[in-house]
């Protein structure tokens, strides 16, 4: 029985043996389930998308689009909601309001030293469309903006600020952060950096990068764009061993099959974008997060890499897959269950256990799995 045929079976369960489904369910390896983020519910939204999710210091951190109205640009809010254990969540905030622009593709990043968390996202002015024409640059009130916003508790967020100027390449119209959570590198020459993945425009001829700062987000760059576009599209990432970045994306070319990038300078540049042909791609975004390094003794002493998408045509049918080897080989993989799952977001809930935000019909539900379940016990990930 699959974990949604679980929860189909026990809804119907009379009251009597609640209890005994509930301890069957907590026996599970792979949780049941909860919806996070649901339209009209203790909210005015006609549409709630676009998953991010980070452990920012043991809260994670869930945030999302909030539309008014259900369209991509619908003049959409980035809501957010916090939880210590995954079970318990407070009620939802507006981290960033947008009046009658839209904020896109919230992209959160942890940054471990100075235990903040930043949400970079896009800004289309009011009346503007992704795949309308529009004008390049960083000035132009008509173009998409790139702002930032930050946080110590995800509860109080700061007020965004513009760092278009910095963080987006003059002959570009729209710019694309993620959407998924950044990273912080580790190791290597540029241990502490804070990382955003990014594709630009204009729509539909899109090419790699990354915005990133040195500086504990007091201030903004971004590398060069990637030499080929190679039909790319919405953008993941993780730091590899070396302490450098794999980035893997949708594809935007008919490919069934993600694109991938590897970067050995902290996002400054970018390797040849090559096809991948163990990562299916049914037209989604993917979530994706480094799990654990090989020099982490406490975390079993493997290089891991998790990622999370649809197998499927029209959206359906999870899985979750893990690397060994920073993203050339995935080895490792299982269903999550039959139906809808879209968009999505992974990250360490606890040692051994992983948080999972994904987008599911209308709503956006929430669940953990454990790496036992994942690998049928070979690996713990303790």
């Amino acid at each position: 029985m699959t974990a949604y045929q679980y929860i189909a079976a026990a809804a119907l369960l009379p009251a009597a043996l609640c209890a005994t489904a509930a301890t069957a369910a907590e026996q599970t390896p792979f949780q049941a389930s909860i919806p996070l983020f649901v339209p009209k519910q203790d909210n005015t939204y006609a549409s709630i998308r676009i998953p991010s999710m980070v452990n920012a210091g043991g809260t994670l951190i869930a945030a999302a689009e909030g539309r008014k109205t259900a369209t991509d640009q619908g003049m959409n809010d980035i809501i957010v909601r916090t939880s210590k254990d995954g079970k318990k969540w407070s009620s939802m905030v507006v981290a960033a309001a947008s009046g009658r622009d839209t904020y896109n593709n919230p992209c959160l990043i942890y940054d471990k030293e100075t235990k903040t968390t930043f949400l970079f996202f896009q800004k289309f002015p009011d009346g503007v469309k992704e795949r309308a024409p529009m004008p390049a640059g960083t000035e132009d009130p008509k173009t998409v903006h790139n702002l930032v916003c930050h946080t110590k508790d995800g509860k109080k967020w700061s007020k965004p600020v513009d760092v278009t100027k910095t963080t987006k390449h003059e002959d570009v119209t729209i710019t694309c952060s993620g959407p998924n959570p950044g990273c912080q590198l580790t190791r290597g020459e540029h241990k502490g950096r804070l990382i955003v993945p990014l594709n630009e425009g204009p729509f539909g001829d899109w090419t790699l990068a990354a915005a990133y700062s040195d500086d504990h987000g007091k201030t903004w760059n971004i590398g060069q764009k990637s030499k080929n576009g190679g039909g790319v599209n919405e953008v993941s990432v993780a730091e590899t061993e070396e302490g450098g970045l794999l980035i893997v994306s949708r594809h935007w070319n008919g490919s069934a099959n993600r694109k991938v990038a590897y970067s050995h300078d902290g996002g400054e540049s970018w390797d040849e974008i090559t096809t991948h042909q163990e990562l299916p791609c049914p037209g989604c975004q993917n979530g994706l997060v480094r799990y654990s390094f090989a020099d982490n003794a406490k975390l079993g002493s493997k290089s891991r890499i998790i990622f999370s998408g649809p197998c499927a045509g029209g959206r359906k049918d999870g899985i979750i897959k893990m690397s060994y080897d920073d993203g050339k080989t995935w080895p490792v993989e299982k269903a999550i269950g039959p139906g809808s799952y879209a968009y999505s977001s992974v990250c360490m809930l606890k040692p051994g256990t992983m948080a999972l935000l994904f987008e599911t019909g209308n709503q956006i539900n929430f669940t953990t799995f454990t790496l036992n379940w994942l690998t049928d016990g070979k690996d713990s990930g303790k």
